[in-house]
């Protein structure tokens, strides 16, 4: 015959008295509370072990459960300051843990609440845990709810774990986050997110593998790329990813911290901001949506898709909102806006903007300190340079030297107009010097030069070539006119004038020439007198001019020689 030894506990509805049946375990295993504490009028002892308070019906069967006692209806536990409620439970009092069943509700403090459909609670010194499962949800300080099927409390470290998929909503911060493990720190509100995390805000979408927490500055730390799993396929991997919301933008990263507060994100180990604009690239990147600005460090690269130019540096520094910024530390600025890309290297490179976002907007590119300049129909080189998009010019200060094809023009400062895709128009001004290299087709290896020197100087171009020059003020000149048959010199011409203007050909040949109150020598080829075949300022640069795109960086020896 079975032994069972059983204890019940009915209360009347209406309280005015009660029937209270017990049966008493054949070892007096079970006792509500120990007899100390009822001499102590129901204090409540402040040690390890696990109490039950309430439950309508208990039994305890030494056969089948020699060390558990099964309770039943409106189940009530007690455990260092954490309140346990369910259906129903299978108590182990000498292990100190039990089962829970049934509409569990485990509160803890005024500050931690659990709801779940089963779960397994740990009292042992050594363990202190709860083991939550099937429709869990944990609600901390009522602002911050988790939702999952598998949770794991760590009561003496006031950790909560799940490894089984989760949803986690902060309601004080509008975030959501679901991710297939997680970690949570009640005390410090840390938190670490595993595999597939998807992060929420008000104006970003975060997705990732690994994603850290901290609530002191309303920090995220992304760290690694993410993992696509396809199925029937190979998996795939990609940078995690930030989409802006707000302001439409997509960070692309391996390592980033991500500010709630500040709608701001650092950047790290080359991540790219991308938006249907503008791409920006770097070793280090800092973007502030709210103040619309941004820094870069080491190997930035930022391009401008809408207005077709770039620019590289290992510093970089833009504002949005005004349409300024900075670039040092060996910056590049590359425009392809045109038919023909203009590459441009300085110390220095700073943007403004004018009338930004309105349809007269236009921007100033200044370059200053050793700036060098190559496109395929100019190039030039000078201490400072501005480019301005509102009338196509360039312009250039302190020993500007400009190169068009065989010719280069000096001056104390040069302007250029620019066409869609050639030089349209030059102005020289102060100390303005031109030189044409004249090859001698019938004497290889020999070269003479077309010289003018003026206080003033334009030079006209059509598809590229000059077509017309016009000189102003203590105009010199030597000029060899070209046998219109084999392109050969003819003689040296040397005028003095007030101004000088020169029609040319296509093919460069002196097509009209208007000068007044001139004078002037021609001198045969053979007959030059030593010295005439040059103007006192003449100096020809060849030896700075930048070749191609990739001669574009200062070279200190060069540039020596030049001073």
């Amino acid at each position: 015959m079975r032994h069972q030894r059983q204890v019940r506990v009915t209360a009347n509805i209406n309280g005015r008295h009660g029937i209270i049946v017990v049966i008493l375990c054949l070892l007096g295993l079970f006792v509500a509370l120990p007899a100390d504490a009822q001499r102590r009028r129901g204090s409540r002892p402040q040690d390890s072990r696990i109490y039950l308070d309430h439950a309508d019906s208990l039994y305890y069967d030494e056969y089948r459960r020699h060390d558990t006692q099964v309770v039943r209806g409106h189940v009530r536990f007690r455990h260092k300051g954490t309140t346990l409620y369910c259906d129903s439970a299978y108590f182990r009092q000498q292990e100190n843990t039990f089962n829970a069943f049934g509409h569990v509700r485990m509160l803890q403090g005024d500050t931690l609440e659990i709801l779940c459909d089963t779960a397994f609670y740990d009292g042992r010194d050594d363990a202190e845990m709860v083991h939550a499962q099937s429709n869990v949800v944990v609600t901390h300080r009522k602002t911050s709810v988790l939702h999952t099927d598998n949770l794991i409390l760590d009561r003496k470290f006031d950790i909560v774990y799940y490894d089984d998929g989760g949803n986690f909503v902060d309601r004080s911060k509008g975030m959501t986050l679901s991710s297939d493990w997680g970690k949570y720190n009640l005390t410090t509100k840390e938190a670490e997110f595993f595999y597939d995390v998807t992060l929420k805000t008000k104006s970003h979408v975060i997705t990732t593998d690994t994603l850290f927490y901290y609530p002191q500055n309303e920090r995220a730390h992304i760290v690694g790329g993410k993992t696509t799993y396809h199925e029937g396929g190979a998996p795939t991997w990609s940078k995690s990813l930030i989409h802006s919301i707000k302001d439409g933008y997509d960070v692309e990263t391996t390592n980033c911290f991500y500010y709630m507060d500040k709608d701001a994100v650092e950047l790290f180990d080359k991540s790219v901001i991308v938006d249907a604009t503008r791409t920006i690239t770097g070793d280090s990147l800092f973007y502030d949506s709210n103040k619309k600005t941004s820094q870069g460090y080491g190997k930035v690269h930022y391009v401008d898709k809408k207005n077709k130019n770039q620019l590289t540096a290992e510093v970089v520094n833009y504002n949005e909102a005004t349409g300024k910024g900075m670039a040092t530390d060996n910056p590049v600025y590359i425009d392809y806006s045109q038919q023909d890309t203009l590459y441009l290297h300085a110390d220095t490179i700073r943007i403004e903007t004018f009338y930004l976002n309105t349809d007269s907007m236009y921007r100033k590119v200044h370059c200053y300190f050793k700036v060098r300049m190559y496109r395929r129909d100019i190039q030039a080189v000078c201490d400072s340079m501005v480019l301005c998009s509102k009338d196509s010019t360039l312009t250039m200060y302190v020993n500007p030297i400009m190169w068009n094809g065989d010719r280069q023009l000096l001056g104390d400062s040069i302007k250029i107009f620019m066409n869609d895709s050639t030089v349209r128009e030059a102005q020289v001004h102060q100390r303005a010097l031109s030189i044409e290299m004249m090859p001698d087709y019938e004497h290889p290896g020999k070269v003479y030069y077309n010289q003018v020197t003026s206080r003033r100087m334009n030079a006209y171009f059509i598809e590229g070539k000059l077509r017309e020059s016009e000189a102003i003020g203590s105009v010199q000149t030597i000029y060899y006119p070209i046998e219109e048959k084999d392109s050969s010199l003819l003689f040296l011409a040397y005028l003095e004038t007030d101004t000088l203007r020169m029609l040319l050909t296509p093919e460069r040949q002196l097509e009209k020439i208007w000068a007044s109150k001139s004078q002037g020598t021609l001198y045969p080829l053979t007959q030059i007198p030593p010295g005439k075949d040059f103007l006192p300022n003449f100096r020809w640069y060849d030896y700075i001019r930048p070749l191609n795109k990739d001669d574009i960086y200062y070279v200190e020896e060069r540039h020596r020689i030049r001073q």
